[in-house]
């Protein structure tokens, strides 16, 4: 048994051991490596059918009696069976018999299988936390401590990987274009290093003063491991990975610009001026780019009183400013584009408006997907890292995304399935290799919410140990005929909220030590400033009296955003969460409701104004105490923003908005509405209901609210309240008004994760295909597993649930896409893009209702 921290040198000590016993001895070594945690037990050692007594060998037995078979020699080699993943009871104590001097394994079908004498089986863990004595004194004990491993070491093999590999493999016209130029110069150059190797190696001199035991890194390493906060479990080997991956993009900085100019290659002093800083950009982000605002501006300072290299002058941190080429320090704000958006596209969901933190992420996260490297992104929910993403996806052409919404009960049978809607496997001489199906494209995983996994009673996650294997080893066992897996061009991004927040695990450090870091924090007051009045100066333009507005309008906003969010937190209540998220539904509201109009008072729009902010702010509070801080709140910023306005018309109470007494969104008087609604409300029930219902205030409100959302693209709802308050019943009526078709699923005791696909199939159909409109109301009696609100936080994210249409039901399902896109009038072959009208058609014509 190998222990030992992640990092520490385990697999390289026994990789290197059995190279060196071959070369000695001549006999040749293989070694399986097993992960038994990103399987099951039934997988791993095999199952006995009930029924048939039929036995099907899991990937440990089809292993050993391979060996056994001996069809290809296989007793003649040296065989290594590593067990590389967390040792706990349930699978290793099978293996007791098998580890003392019986040398048996027992199947549970009475076989008996004995080990040849040439086989080892060894065991690479991180602790022994859950292993019993009776594993533990059956093994020898080889433990590996972190100062195995120093950080000398590690520098040293950088940079002798930097002198002697090519970081890039420079594509084939650069390539020609070098061998010409060899060619012109054969007489000057003695020794065959190529161009690329020996700029490489000057690069290598230049860094290697700052990688001494007491240089700069070493200080900084220090420095973020005691100093600083992460959001994450700060380990020495992830930070130093990411900090090579940053640098080594600097290099290829280098030797592009060499490439694009091959007569005027970079001078060693611009080298000089560049490399040293770039050094400091990289070790700023990889180790404190897992922490917040402050987590980075300390260790700016700290590098700022501990280096001799120049850095920016004047007040900003360093993070603000990047390198560029000729070795000058640039702010990130000369780079934020000032943009204009069209009116139509106000609130469209696509449309990023470039602040300096996207930028800034952006450039960070473009590095590390070009050098294909796993990464997470963390941060509360809301603060735009899907969307940070995929802007960054979208600047690099060759890859393609595929959202995976991960959950508590997320297992590798997710992945695999994925893959297999979008990859495909194809046998080649070196073994079965899966890749996307589009040639020369990269398929992105992108798994939201990676920490959610639970955990099993031993504090695996096995999604995560399957991921691990991937990045690790690069392919997986594929469960149904044991083969070996490898994958190409696929690479893996996760997106999570910070570990403290309910419900979220910590990830296990063999896994964090391949991934990256950054954490995503919400805009600053600037950056919201910046966003929102982008939207409001194109939504103003509507009404061009009002343009002086936009200014003002921008600040009461992001005024009472900001106050909102630092008065109320989640341990009040669970669903006071503010994000940007707001602030979007606000301007899309008024934008909605101004469309139409021809004129609008400075009154109307305040008032306006103030109705969404009761919407979005108000509506969810609990106590009549929080309600009036609210409506006090606005009243003070309204009186502060807007000087010139008549404050007394504009927030006069109540505030009541709709569309049902004239065509266009306006405020109304509460004696007509209540007028409107009873007469409505009569047909209603005798039409739906037999029960007479009595309108009071609060109903009519309520109506109003639930109107509001409905008419909104996407417009998802959660009512929460006592049982019986009337929320079925209110949401009924007003889908009823507005012509939804109610779609409610009928629970018994015998309703299985299997019956709720069935009805999502259902509901999926009538809106994808058949272009019904249907409001999908679940109650929180029908909930009956947790799987259930699984399946329906993926389909809001992304209007799909990965796997839920497969084999004949995906056929049919296309060829009713088919057809109902006919009808439409649009030509659509291909099942991809069928897919993704089904998917725009059920975004646009299913709203959902959680009580």
């Amino acid at each position: 048994m190998m222990v030992g921290p992640s990092g520490s040198g385990k697999s390289t000590a026994w990789r290197v051991l059995l190279k060196a016993l071959e070369r000695l001895e001549g006999v040749e070594g293989v070694a399986h490596v097993i992960d038994p945690k990103a399987m099951s037990k039934e997988a791993l050692y095999g199952v006995l059918d009930p029924n048939t007594r039929e036995w099907t060998d899991g990937l440990f037995t089809h292993i050993l009696r391979k060996i056994i078979d001996n069809v290809r020699g296989e007793i003649g080699k040296r065989q290594w069976i590593i067990f590389d993943g967390d040792v706990d009871p349930e699978w290793v104590e099978n293996l007791n018999s098998v580890l003392d001097d019986n040398k048996l394994l027992t199947l549970p079908n009475g076989e008996r299988l004995s080990i040849p004498p040439n086989v080892r089986i060894m065991f690479e863990v991180q602790d022994l936390r859950y292993a019993t004595l009776a594993t533990v004194s059956r093994c020898g004990m080889v433990w590996f401590s972190e100062d195995v491993l120093s950080v000398e070491m590690i520098f040293q093999h950088y940079l002798a990987k930097l002198r002697h590999i090519p970081v890039q493999d420079v594509d084939d016209e650069a390539m020609a274009s070098l061998v010409l130029h060899k060619n012109a110069n054969q007489e000057n150059e003695d020794d065959g290093t190529s161009p690329a190797l020996q700029v490489q190696s000057d690069i290598a001199a230049i860094l290697a003063p700052h990688l001494t035991p007491d240089g700069l890194v070493v200080k900084c390493l220090e420095f973020a491991d005691s100093r600083l906060e992460h959001i994450m479990d700060f380990t020495r080997m992830r930070a130093l990975s990411s900090l090579f991956a940053l640098f080594n993009q600097a290099v290829r900085n280098v030797l592009l610009y060499n490439n694009a100019h091959p007569d005027f290659p970079m001078q060693s002093d611009q080298l000089e001026r560049y490399i040293p800083k770039a050094l400091v950009y990289s070790l700023l982000w990889s180790f404190a780019g897992d922490g917040r605002l402050k987590a980075r501006s300390d260790l700016g300072n700290f590098i700022r009183d501990n280096t001799t290299i120049p850095l920016p002058a004047g007040n900003l941190p360093i993070v603000d400013y990047e390198v560029n080429l000729s070795g000058e320090w640039c702010p990130w704000s000369n780079k934020v584009p000032v943009m204009e958006v069209e009116t139509h596209k106000v609130a469209a969901p696509d449309v990023v408006v470039p602040t300096v933190d996207t930028v800034r992420h952006e450039a960070l996260l473009s590095t590390w997907l070009a050098e294909h490297k796993p990464l997470v992104l963390c941060g509360p929910p809301g603060s735009g890292k899907t969307m940070t993403l995929f802007s960054a996806l979208r600047a690099l052409p060759d890859l393609e995304v595929v959202g995976l919404n991960f959950s508590s009960a997320t297992t590798p049978e997710l992945v695999i399935r994925t893959f297999d809607h979008y990859c495909e496997y194809r046998k080649t001489p070196n073994g079965l290799v899966l890749s996307p199906i589009q040639l020369g494209k990269w398929l992105v995983v992108f798994c939201d919410e990676i920490n959610l996994p639970d955990m099993d009673k031993y504090g695996t996650q096995r999604v995560i140990s399957f991921l691990r294997q991937m990045v690790e080893h690069g392919g997986f066992h594929r469960i149904s005929d044991q083969a070996w897996v490898k994958l190409e061009r696929i690479q893996f991004v996760g997106a999570c909220n910070p570990p403290t927040d309910p419900g979220r695990k910590p990830l296990s450090h063999r896994f964090l030590r391949h991934v990256p870091v950054v954490y995503v924090d919400y805009p600053g007051a600037t950056s919201l400033t910046q966003i929102y009045g982008t939207f409001n100066r194109a939504m103003l333009r509507i009404v061009p009296a009002l343009r002086l507005y936009s200014e003002p309008l921008t600040a009461a906003m992001v005024d009472l955003y900001l106050s909102s969010q630092e008065h109320f937190t989640q341990d009040m209540q669970p669903h006071y969460v503010y994000s940007p998220r707001e602030m979007t539904r606000w301007v899309r509201g008024i934008c909605e409701a101004i469309r139409p109009l021809e004129t609008l008072e400075p009154e109307g729009l305040v008032r306006l104004w103030a109705h969404e902010a009761l919407r979005l702010f108000h509506d969810r509070l609990v106590t009549d105490d929080e309600r009036k801080w609210t409506n006090g709140v606005i009243n003070s910023i309204a009186a502060k923003h807007f000087p010139n306005v008549n404050l007394e018309v504009a927030l006069a109470r109540p505030i009541l908005y709709s569309n049902w007494l004239s065509k266009d969104y306006l405020p109304v008087d509460q004696e007509e509405l209540r007028e409107y609604t009873k007469a409505r409300l009569k047909v209603f029930y005798e039409e739906e209901l037999d029960v007479p219902l009595v309108l009071f205030n609060e109903v009519l409100d309520h109506v109003l609210r639930i109107d509001r959302i409905f008419r909104q693209p996407q417009g998802h709802l959660l009512l929460i309240g006592a049982s019986g308050a009337g929320k079925t019943t209110l949401s009924r009526f007003v889908a009823w008004m507005n012509g939804l078709s109610i779609f409610q699923i009928k629970v018994h005791n015998k309703y299985s994760a299997d019956d709720f696909d069935e009805d999502l199939r259902t509901v999926l159909r009538r809106s994808g295909c058949r272009d019904e409109k249907i409001c999908f109301i679940l109650d929180e009696s029908n909930v009956l597993d947790s799987s259930f609100l699984e399946r329906m936080n993926t389909l809001l994210a992304n209007s799909e649930v990965p796997g839920l249409f497969e084999g004949d039901e995906y056929t049919t399902l296309m060829t009713q896409c088919k057809e109902g896109s006919q009808r439409e009038g649009l030509m659509l072959d291909s099942s991809e893009e069928l897919y993704k009208w089904f998917t725009g058609q059920v975004r646009d014509s299913c709203w959902f209702t959680g009580q």
